[in-house]
């Protein structure tokens, strides 16, 4: 076997492994999506969780197009993008759950307008790349209801967070 072929092979079989990997924490994460998160570390572990999903999808992205000329299924783009959609999918189930019912001491602890401003920032964002994402999936009509629904959610997080800010202590102020 060619140093090139051999190169390529073996890029391959990282690929397969870093796929079986994200495959099974995506449906670890969506197994656990349900339950209802008690703290705000509870939900920054959750968030830490869909975060390490989101970067093993960018690293195959990565290493995808790294392997030219390796066997690398040709829908390997489409199937990263659905598993992005599951992950998103999980994680706002998990902060709808959470900031719809959200603890005391998140909403009124000193701190806590930085914290919701940096999770409505971020949610907000995650919509607007949740909206391109749907072009690309190319998804039926059952998953595309499904979807749909997601983006309601995620939509209900965010004004959730908007609500919350309302209510809580304002920033601190840093004194010159």
């Amino acid at each position: 076997m060619r140093s090139a072929e051999k190169e390529a092979e073996q890029r391959a079989t990282v690929l397969r492994h870093l796929a079986r990997s994200l495959a099974e924490a995506t449906t670890a994460f969506e197994r656990n999506s349900t339950a209802k998160l008690q703290t705000f570390p509870d939900y920054k572990k959750a968030r830490a969780s869909y975060m390490e999903i989101q970067a093993m999808i960018f690293t195959i992205q990565d290493k995808a197009a790294e392997a030219y000329g390796a066997r690398i299924p040709e829908d390997m783009k489409l199937w990263l993008v659905r598993m992005r959609l599951r992950a998103i999918a999980s994680f706002v189930r998990l902060s709808v759950i959470f900031f719809r019912n959200p603890p005391a001491l998140l909403v009124q602890a000193l701190g806590a307008y930085e914290i919701l401003e940096m999770e409505r920032e971020s949610l907000s964002s995650l919509l607007l790349d949740y909206d391109m994402m749907l072009m690309e999936a190319a998804v039926d009509d059952k998953t595309s209801e499904e979807l749909d629904q997601v983006r309601v959610d995620m939509e209900e997080v965010v004004q959730l967070l908007e609500g919350l800010l309302k209510t809580a202590p304002p920033p601190l102020a840093t004194f010159s």
